[in-house]
């Protein structure tokens, strides 16, 4: 049996990077900022949580397997 080497741990690193087109699950909580007006609440379609931004500059520590999904929201960015 062969051993997958750094592979794995190579991919766990790169697992971290939002719109990355082969990486769609990520551990760590991404930061979103609203550039909106009025209130806006968003559900992650994979954890179910709701992120609720109380109005323009809001920001909210989104679950990082929802990040692929939120980043495409209008008004809301991806901080950094």
């Amino acid at each position: 049996m062969s051993c997958c080497g750094n592979q794995r741990a190579a991919l766990r690193q790169d697992s971290t990077h939002i719109g990355s087109p082969t990486h769609h699950w990520v551990s760590a909580a991404v930061e979103f900022e609203y550039t909106g007006h009025g209130q806006l609440t968003v559900t992650g379609p994979l954890t179910g949580m709701s992120y609720q931004f109380a109005g323009h500059g809001a920001r909210a520590q989104v679950h990082g397997s929802d990040a692929p999904s939120i980043v495409s929201v209008p008004n809301l960015r991806l901080v950094r």
